[in-house]
C-alpha cells in the first residue's frame, strides 16, 4: 500500500469522529516536496503563504524563522473549518552528534531570544527519541549543547499552543547536518536529499499522528466543563479525570449545579485538578 493511500484510509476510518484540521508547518517548499507527493493535494491560490489542502490536512510553507513560522500559524486558523486543530512541525535540524538522517520529536522547545520554553506531546513510536530543540535567529554551526538547532520550532509553538492542550501539538524533525557536516559545507540539495531519504518514516508517522489525534479528539468531545473550568489547559489524562470527578460527583435535586470553586489564575492544572479531588470527592452518593 502506498503511503499517500493509507493517509485517505486513516482519514476515511475515522469519519465518525469528531471533527478535526491537521496543520502541518513546513518552513521550505523543497522540504515539503521530499516529503509529501503535493501533486495530490489542492494548493490553494492567491494566499500569503503557499499552502497546500487533502481533506483534514493543510499544509502550509512558513518561510525561514520562527517569526514567519508563528504567522503561518495564525494564517492556518484562518483556513481551517473546525475549531479542533492540531499542530504538526516538520523540518530540517543540526545536532552536535546524531547521525544525518535521524528523525527526532520534541520534548522541549527553548527559544534562545526570548528564553521561554514549551513542552509539546511526544505521541510517535518509542523508537523515535524525543529531544530538546533550541531555536536560533540564524543556522547554528557549532552546536554548542548536545541539542537540537532550527529557526522555526518555537515561534510554531507559541502561536499554536493558543487554545491547544498539549496534546495538539508536536514537532517533528530529520538531522540534516552534526559537526561532522556542518550546514555550511551542505547544499541546498544535499539538505533535501536527507530530508526525502526519509519520507516513508514521516508520511508513515504523519498517518499515525491522524489516527492519535482522531482517539484525542473523541476523547475531547463528551467533556462539558463548568463555565469556570472551561479556560484550564487540562491534558486529555486530566481531562478524563475532571470527567469521571464530574460522573461520580451526585447532586441531591438536577436543578442543582456542580458547586463553583475559587481557581486562582496562577494555580497550574495539576494544582486545579488536586483541587477539584478534594473538594468533589466529599459529594453525596
Amino acid at each position: 500500500m502506498k503511503i499517500p493511500l493509507l493517509l485517505i484510509n486513516i482519514i476515511k476510518s475515522y469519519q465518525m469522529c469528531y471533527e478535526f484540521n491537521l496543520v502541518i508547518i513546513i518552513a521550505y517548499i523543497r522540504e515539503a516536496r521530499a516529503i509529501f507527493d503535493l501533486n495530490r493535494f489542492e494548493e490553494i491560490k492567491d494566499a500569503p503563504f503557499i499552502t497546500f489542502r487533502k481533506h483534514k490536512i493543510l499544509v502550509v510553507i512558513s518561510g525561514q524563522g520562527r517569526l514567519r513560522a508563528a504567522a503561518a500559524v495564525s494564517f492556518a486558523k484562518t483556513l481551517c473549518e473546525y475549531k479542533l486543530i492540531f499542530w504538526l512541525n516538520i523540518g530540517a535540524a543540526g545536532h552536535r552528534s546524531l547521525s544525518i538522517g535521524t528523525v527526532v520529536q520534541a520534548g522541549k522547545i527553548y527559544d534562545l531570544g526570548t528564553n521561554r520554553s514549551w513542552f509539546p506531546s511526544t505521541p510517535f513510536k518509542k523508537n523515535i527519541a524525543a529531544v530538546e530543540i533550541s531555536t536560533c535567529a540564524n543556522p547554528t554551526e557549532n552546536y554548542p549543547k548536545d541539542v537540537c538547532y532550527d529557526m522555526e520550532a518555537s515561534g510554531f509553538i507559541e502561536l499554536a499552543q493558543i487554545d491547544s492542550i498539549p496534546e495538539q501539538l508536536a514537532v517533528l524533525k530529520v538531522i540534516t547536518d552534526n559537526r561532522s557536516n556542518p550546514i555550511r559545507r551542505q547544499s541546498i540539495n544535499e539538505l533535501e536529499m536527507s530530508m526525502r531519504k526519509k519520507k516513508n518514516t514521516v508520511t508513515t508517522l504523519v498517518a499515525d499522528y491522524m489516527a492519535h489525534a482522531a482517539v484525542i479528539a473523541n476523547s475531547i468531545k463528551p467533556i462539558t466543563l463548568p463555565w469556570w473550568l472551561r479556560t484550564i489547559k487540562f491534558t486529555v489524562t486530566q481531562r478524563n479525570e475532571v470527567k469521571h470527578l464530574i460522573n461520580n460527583y451526585r447532586v441531591p435535586s438536577k436543578e442543582q449545579r456542580l458547586p463553583l470553586l475559587k481557581i486562582s489564575k496562577t494555580a497550574s492544572t495539576r494544582d486545579v485538578l488536586n483541587q477539584l479531588r478534594q473538594e468533589w470527592s466529599g459529594g453525596k452518593t
